[in-house]
């Protein structure tokens, strides 16, 4: 079965911001002598981004996983689905020079 996951840009953002601050964490944790309180702070710090993040995700309905939409069986009902959901401007329905309406006018 086909699903498909659908992720809104502010996720992404939020997950790139991650990777990176955790990244640089890791680099100043490896490269520098922090103190062991110093890294709890920064393990801390990572952990409630992720957490947070997950939690506001969840509740703004940020990642949806939804089945894959199925493939219309004959060609004739693609055209169809197609022409109820077309648009026309307002334009589209006067005649061209008077300003005449197809449409009767109301009073």
């Amino acid at each position: 079965m086909h699903m498909h996951l659908r992720v809104h840009r502010w996720v992404a953002w939020w997950a790139y911001v991650g990777v990176v601050c955790g990244a640089i964490a890791v680099v100043n944790m490896l490269g520098h002598d922090l103190t062991a309180t110093q890294d709890r702070v920064l393990i801390l710090l990572g952990a409630a981004h992720w957490i947070l993040g997950g939690i506001v995700c969840w509740a703004f309905d940020g990642v949806k996983v939804e089945p894959a939409p199925t493939k219309p069986e004959r060609a004739g009902e693609a055209r169809n689905e197609r022409l109820e959901r077309e648009y026309h401007p307002a334009s589209d329905f006067l005649l061209p020079g008077g300003r005449h309406s197809l449409l009767p006018w109301r009073h």
